[in-house]
């Protein structure tokens, strides 16, 4: 595959995730694995290497391309999402090949400057809402619920993250056989950061059609803790995907552990943003518990003597630079030289 996209549809084949070679899988260096000696290897899913940067490139491009292929774009005039970011980006680009411009999103209050301005630059209207605490199912206050009841105006279309069967299909058709394919069928436990709860849901289908016994471990935020793109188990509240039942084990992390695992990654060349920490620091975090409980054993291939584990990386750190000062301890980072004479200075 020479990996070159030519002629009227080259944008569309270019976004189009089944026209790729298979994002970069690699492993945990031991500085970042403490359960190296004890055989087990960590590998890092690269989704933030996909064109747009993250995952949710996968789902967005096959929710839209789906619609168009049901006919459900006819008249259309524009798309109206709930995401903080990443998912309405992706899905704003991808519209655009298949005639739909523009492209609206509701957004929390809580979303971060940086991440405001990359939806204004690429042409996306943010819609501010302040999103409850503690959801109820079908909350009227959701960003969710709102972006659905605006979707039924005849000019506009709400492909719904939350429910659309599309997005975990999409991983179910290209993410999982990927995994599969470049740790040649040998992973024994997949660690996935819980959102719209789609990459957990389609990888674990595929995964476990392969290999039932494939442990899947789902990540979320810590009650009251703040991580971009992943929520915690009050706001999991407004997610239509019956999840629990593609998971059989749920960790918790807090926003600077997220933060900080993200940051140690980042610095070893492993560029991967707050939510790839989070999933890391959850997956270690059931590692020490079945190490600690002697149930770790029973993971290890009889053939190797290894345990294989594998997290996605969403995305990179550089949308989220001002929230690493914010969440994570001065004494992590470097003093600046002569910072008095700085010109710039905010």
């Amino acid at each position: 595959m020479t990996n070159t996209f030519k002629g009227p549809d080259a944008l569309k084949d270019f976004l189009n995730p089944g026209k790729h070679p298979n994002l970069p899988m690699v492993e945990l260096p031991e500085s970042l694995n403490p359960f190296a000696s004890d055989g087990v290897r960590i590998f890092a899913k690269m989704m933030g290497l996909s064109p747009l940067g993250n995952v949710k490139a996968v789902p967005a491009f096959n929710m839209v391309q789906e619609m168009y292929k049901r006919g459900e774009l006819s008249g259309v005039e524009r798309l109206v999402e709930n995401s903080s970011g990443n998912t309405v980006f992706s899905m704003a680009l991808a519209a655009r090949q298949f005639g739909v411009a523009r492209t609206q999103s509701y957004v929390p209050s809580e979303i971060s400057w940086n991440k405001l301005l990359m939806l204004q630059f690429f042409g996306i209207e943010p819609i501010v809402n302040v999103e409850p605490q503690a959801p109820v199912e079908n909350d009227p206050a959701t960003g969710v619920f709102k972006a659905r009841l605006d979707g039924q105006q005849p000019d506009a279309m709400n492909p719904g993250q939350y429910e659309n069967n599309d997005n975990p299909e999409a991983h179910e058709k290209w993410t999982g056989p990927q995994i599969w394919a470049q740790t040649e069928g040998k992973i024994d436990i997949f660690g996935v950061g819980l959102g719209t709860t789609g990459t957990l849901i389609g990888n674990s289908r595929f995964l476990k059609s392969k290999n039932p016994d494939i442990k899947v471990v789902g990540v979320m935020r810590a009650p009251d803790n703040y991580v971009p793109g992943v929520r915690t188990e009050n706001l999991l509240n407004v997610v239509d995907f019956a999840w629990r039942d593609h998971v059989d084990a749920l960790e918790r992390v807090a926003t600077e552990t997220a933060y900080l695992t993200s940051m140690e990654m980042s610095r070893l060349g492993i560029l991967a943003g707050p939510s790839s920490g989070l999933a890391l620091a959850g997956l270690l975090k059931h590692l020490k518990g079945l190490k600690r409980i002697g149930e770790l054993e029973g993971f290890r291939r009889a053939d190797s003597g290894e345990i294989t584990c594998v997290f996605p990386c969403p995305d990179s750190p550089m949308a989220y630079l001002d929230e690493y000062f914010k969440y994570v301890d001065a004494s992590h980072f470097p003093a600046i030289t002569n910072e008095d004479d700085l010109v710039n200075k905010p």
